[in-house]
């Protein structure tokens, strides 16, 4: 099943073509019980255009590559914590590069590392050294944003995340979640415009800030603001607007559901 709006959506002087594309992340689907590259198939029935990977399960870098041209869906970016950066660098890098997967995302970094403005000084250093090695391998590099980010600080910033930001540049793109944002108790918008230079993959995420257990609902079941996030993400020219839900308990019915959403919240950006 292909949407026309997917060919054919046209707003104002915009294309969808030429526009944010819908991806999902992987977490979002990982206790179906198949194999991945049957989940691929499945995804790209449903309309998405991409997938953001969080690990590969137990099937080959090669098995995976091949779905993807099968499905014609693009390998947008991978989920990859540092300490499996750590351990296994190589490896990581071989098998990403085999998937035309060109950006790694680190999906967080620790609490501790956004407590003060010199524990965010030590963070953005030590980010920007791992990003200067995976460029030179040829990804991009970008950072996922969770809550604690958002900790207010005194001083010259708003929060920990504006002191990141500052302490960073271009060598790390921000791929901002929308949902985590607004649990963490700040406008997802206003960070949306305000980094808007350093900001392709949008996360779309909602939530009901105030217990773990809704960290992550689906969309329209929680606070965030949908609409104006995706109208934002549009004025930032963002490329790939990425859904997820880590804590769905039915992913098959997320996984309709989303889309549905989706191309409502597209239809009318």
């Amino acid at each position: 099943m292909t949407f026309e709006w997917r060919n054919d959506y046209v707003n104002g002087s915009h294309l969808f073509g030429e526009m944010v594309r819908p991806a999902i992340q992987l977490y979002t689907l990982r206790d179906l019980e198949e194999p991945l590259t049957e989940t691929l198939h499945r995804i790209a029935d449903k309309g998405y255009e991409g997938v953001e990977f969080a690990g590969l399960s137990d099937e080959s870098p090669e098995a995976i590559a091949n779905a993807l041209d099968d499905t014609d869906l693009r390998p947008v970016g991978a989920h990859v914590g540092l300490d499996i950066l750590q351990t296994d660098y190589e490896e990581t890098v071989e098998s990403y590069q085999t998937l035309d997967c060109e950006r790694i995302i680190i999906p967080s970094y620790g609490e501790d590392g956004f407590t003060s403005e010199s524990a965010v000084s030590e963070a953005a250093s030590r980010l920007l050294t791992l990003s200067d090695s995976l460029i030179d391998e040829g990804f991009e590099v970008h950072y996922h944003n969770h809550t604690y980010e958002f900790t207010e600080l005194a001083g010259d910033f708003d929060t920990a995340y504006d002191a990141f930001a500052a302490q960073t540049d271009d060598r790390l793109g921000l791929e901002f979640d929308v949902g985590l944002a607004r649990h963490g108790d700040v406008d997802p918008t206003l960070y949306l415009d305000r980094y808007s230079d350093r900001i392709s993959l949008i996360h779309l995420t909602d939530t009901i800030p105030g217990k773990d257990n809704s960290l992550h609902v689906n969309l329209g079941e929680g606070v965030v603001d949908l609409n104006a996030c995706v109208r934002a993400a549009v004025s930032a020219d963002a490329e790939w607007l990425i859904y997820e839900n880590g804590l769905t308990t039915n992913p098959i019915a997320t996984l309709t559901s989303s889309m549905t959403r989706i191309q409502e919240l597209l239809n009318t950006a």
